[in-house]
């Protein structure tokens, strides 16, 4: 009884001083009752607590038969109620069906069940509403279904984010290398830092192949503007020609003012 009394919903309070009467809580009433289209259900636990309030000296025994006497209409009454209420809503709505059920209930017995000049009795009903078990298992798969769907738009945003953060952190990386072109063979020699004089070797072989092919392609463009004046291409182009061989890594000289046929 201590158990039962601790999981149902608390009373309604009575309007009389403590210790006077007589209050009972009657176990669960368990309803199966039709949703909405009646094609399915909801099941439903009401739990009905009285109150016995004499008006003469009669005993708790005599008050208790006074309840026992209207409970058969008091559970009819709740029947009613939740039949007519809970039709309103859909089997997959137990919440709104619940808060209308209450409110029903509350006002079916907002006055005495029973009122004469011994005694006066008051049934006070709240309902927990919740998916009968063909709805519960139907629900379940979409509850599962919205879960994993959850869980796998967490997963996305998560490995979006680190790609983002790697794709930023090898565009600096790549940016850094654009300004030296001594880099690509600096993450070789730190991907692998062995034979090192060997790596040395090739770098210096491809500077020197990368600088003959840029001559190369120098002297093909002299060679097809032959009609232009070529001291003018040279004193146009030497600005960009030398920043051009520079980043390829050969080696020149200092520049100088004078024209080669006016240094002494």
């Amino acid at each position: 009884m201590l158990t039962h009394r601790f999981m149902q919903p608390p009373p309604r309070p009575c309007d009389h001083a403590p210790g006077e009467g007589l209050h009972v809580w009657d176990d669960p009433l368990v309803i199966e009752t039709p949703a909405r289209g009646d094609a399915l259900t909801f099941t439903v636990r009401v739990w009905c607590s009285w109150c016995a309030q004499p008006k003469t000296n009669d005993s708790q025994q005599h008050l208790s038969a006074e309840i026992d006497a209207k409970r058969w209409a008091a559970h009819r009454r709740v029947h009613n109620v939740i039949r007519a209420t809970a039709r309103k809503f859909p089997a997959h709505q137990p919440q709104a069906a619940e808060q209308a059920i209450d409110e029903a209930l509350t006002a079916a017995f907002l006055a005495p069940i029973h009122d004469c000049d011994n005694v006066t009795i008051k049934c006070t009903a709240q309902a927990w509403v919740a998916l009968s078990e063909e709805v519960l298992e139907h629900q379940r798969g979409i509850g599962r279904k919205l879960m994993e769907d959850d869980t796998q738009l967490e997963l996305t945003r998560t490995q979006v984010a680190r790609l983002g953060k790697e794709r930023d952190l090898w565009l600096r990386f790549l940016e850094d290398g654009e300004a030296n072109w001594r880099s690509r063979f600096a993450v070789r020699l730190a991907e692998n830092p062995v034979n090192a004089a060997d790596v040395m070797g090739i770098m210096e072989s491809e500077r020197h192949e990368a600088a003959q092919r840029f001559l190369d392609v120098v002297n093909s463009v002299v060679s097809a503007q032959q009609a232009v004046n070529v001291f003018d291409l040279v004193k146009d182009s030497e600005t960009a020609l030398r920043a051009a061989l520079q980043q390829l890594g050969v080696h020149l000289p200092e520049q100088s003012a004078q024209l080669p046929w006016e240094q002494g």
